[in-house]
């Protein structure tokens, strides 16, 4: 009815301006007679063209080019009659109407019935504009006129963008969504005290750590709230909702400090969904963080079932509610079990058929394997040699074995663990038709018991932080980050191949300790930093492969191959058969013997063995 009554005006209008204002009596009775035909006409074929249809709280372009089109459709058939068939309508005298009036007409009822639409629109968004903590967003891309329309949207979200920075200073100065660029991220700070916002919004994941560095340090003194987007890693992984842009900013972490400039996978989910898909996969140690990552990822590239294999029950019992709820629980099956039951694990690999192992399970504490170094054995060497020899015998078709940069010149007894580990890999792939490969990578930002979650415990209760060397520096890298990497490397190893993940440049611990009490709105001085000495088996420096070792970059990013010298077998078996008294004698100065005559580097740090 709305339209109807449009349209009859602008017919009105159009006489009105033809004729400035003076109608003559014969266009008068036209009128009369074409502005109630020419609005029934214009109803029905925005009904045909569905204009009755569309949701107009959410009118934009393709709602107006919709009727756009309903209108144009209607004057070309004024046109069509008034030029083809003028002369056969001559004895109508209502039907001769002059072509200005059919253009503005048109125009004038384009312009009303939207209007009618838009106005109500751009009100409602000015008055939520005026709501909301006032917010300055980083990146003048697709982020953030998303970020901009789900704010005008939805009022609840408490989002009122004042304007832009961007980190291309040819932008600066130009409008994006009726809000102008107030400058370069370089100038962040001059930006800052102009504008004053309340809250930034870092709108994409695709900034680097040291943007993201630079844009907290001229917040913090300010004290604004500084959110970010998700990154990709985080909603391949499940832990984030992708739905809209607004869920998913959340606060900045220490991992957005720390982690590398981000690099797109080499494959997509597609592609790795193609190489997994219908396998049954086993992945040990599932509760664990890197493991239940794992699980998370490769539960979505559709396989015939993920074997969630734990002895913790809590940490089993975890990570299958977690699936269930994200409506993975399908395919996966957990299995309680722990690897370094010889019996149960061979009777569970004879029951379940794995055709891709994931072995994520071993002990990674440092100075705790100090302490009970036989422990270390038994689960990083020994169940990994059970876990390997079953692999062979039961005709899986891909392991991979997670170890560390600690089995590099290992000073600490896990660090000689996990090399052996990746020997005994190294030697069952040379006689065996499973692909056997080792992924060696750094430690891993928010993992059980890291120095994250330690230094996140001590700001909370008051401080001070402990560190334990001022010069003590570790590689790190984000738990979806290194878990989608792993399933990379899965792919393409074979012949015992070790793989390295690129860390990106070593992080100084007491560097990471001063940017987690910045995040966690404290200075220095309140909190306190105390150096403590260096623990049993540490060392201020981890490496990622030894000189001998020949690195080769892969077709993968981030992902690259080495070829450790080859071991002699008989000699590595003889050495871990001889360990075996000792681990059952508890003897630790048998098992550091032993390892230290094994050619691995080892070389016991001289605190080693002392109990902390």
């Amino acid at each position: 009815m709305l339209d109807f009554v449009i349209v009859a005006l602008g017919v009105l209008v159009a006489y009105v301006a033809r004729f400035e204002g003076h109608i003559p009596h014969s266009f008068y009775r036209q009128m009369m007679f074409l502005a109630p035909l020419l609005a029934f006409g214009r109803v029905m074929i925005n009904y045909v063209f569905g204009v009755y249809r569309l949701v107009w709280r959410y009118v934009g372009l393709h709602e107006a080019l919709r009727m756009a089109q309903a209108t144009a459709l209607v004057s070309l058939v004024l046109i069509f009659c008034r030029l083809v068939l003028g002369p056969e309508l001559l004895h109508v005298p209502q039907l001769i109407f002059p072509l200005s009036i059919i253009l503005m007409e048109g125009m004038f009822s384009f312009i009303g019935m939207a209007g009618a639409r838009f106005v109500p629109r751009i009100l409602r968004e000015r008055m939520r504009a005026e709501v909301g903590v006032p917010t300055l967003l980083v990146g003048a891309g697709q982020g953030g006129l998303a970020i901009v329309k789900e704010a005008l949207r939805h009022p609840e979200l408490g989002i009122r963008p004042i304007g832009f920075v961007d980190d291309d200073p040819d932008k600066v100065g130009m409008v994006i969504a009726n809000l102008r660029i107030l400058g370069s991220i370089q100038d962040l700070s001059k930006v800052l005290k102009h504008a004053t916002p309340e809250r930034l919004i870092i709108t994409s994941s695709a900034f680097g750590p040291k943007t993201i560095s630079r844009i907290m340090d001229a917040c913090s003194p300010l004290e604004i709230d500084v959110r970010i987007v998700q990154g990709m890693y985080e909603t391949l992984g499940g832990g984030g909702d992708s739905s809209s842009p607004s869920s998913a900013v959340r606060e900045v972490r220490i991992e957005d400090l720390l982690s590398r400039d981000p690099v797109p996978p080499s494959l997509s989910l597609v592609d790795l969904t193609a190489h997994y898909e219908g396998k049954r996969v086993m992945v040990t140690g599932a509760g664990g963080s890197i493991g239940s990552e794992l699980c998370r990822q490769l539960a979505r590239m559709r396989p015939a079932c993920v074997y969630l294999v734990e002895r913790d029950e809590s940490n089993l019992f975890e990570v299958e509610r977690e699936l269930n709820e994200a409506q993975l629980g399908h395919v996966v099956q957990p299995v309680l079990l722990d690897v370094m039951d010889p019996k149960a694990l061979e009777r569970t690999f004879k029951e379940l058929r794995p055709e891709v192992v994931f072995h994520a399970a071993a002990f990674k504490h440092v100075p705790m394997m100090e302490r009970f170094p036989w422990e270390a054995l038994r689960n990083n060497v020994f169940a990994t040699r059970q876990l390997v020899d079953l692999a062979d015998e039961n005709g899986v078709e891909s392991f991979v074995m997670i170890s560390t940069d600690k089995a590099i010149n290992p000073t600490s007894v896990m660090g000689a663990s996990k090399r052996i580990a990746e020997q005994i890999v190294q030697n069952a792939a040379v006689r065996s038709a499973t692909r056997f490969s080792c992924v060696r990578f750094g430690n891993v930002l928010g993992s059980r018991g890291s120095v994250v979650g330690i230094f996140r415990d001590q700001i909370a209760s008051g401080g001070p932080v402990t560190v334990t060397h001022p010069e003590a520096t570790r590689y790190f890298m984000t738990i979806p980050e290194a878990a989608n990497l792993v399933i990379q490397a899965g792919t393409i190893g074979h012949g015992g191949d070790v793989f390295l993940l690129d860390m990106g440049e070593p992080v100084r611990i007491i560097d990471l300790a001063r940017q987690m009490i910045r995040l966690s709105g404290f200075r220095e001085e309140e909190i306190g930093i105390r150096i403590v000495g260096t623990r049993p088996g540490e060392k201020l420096f981890e490496e990622l492969s030894t000189k001998s070792e020949n690195l080769s970059p892969t077709a993968l990013r981030k992902i690259f191959r080495c070829r450790p010298l080859g071991v002699d077998a008989r000699r590595l078996d003889s050495l871990i058969e001889s360990m075996q008294f000792s681990v059952r004698a508890r003897d630790e100065q048998a098992i550091r013997a032993a390892l230290s005559e094994l050619d691995i580097g080892y070389q016991p740090n001289p605190r080693s063995g002392q109990q902390s």
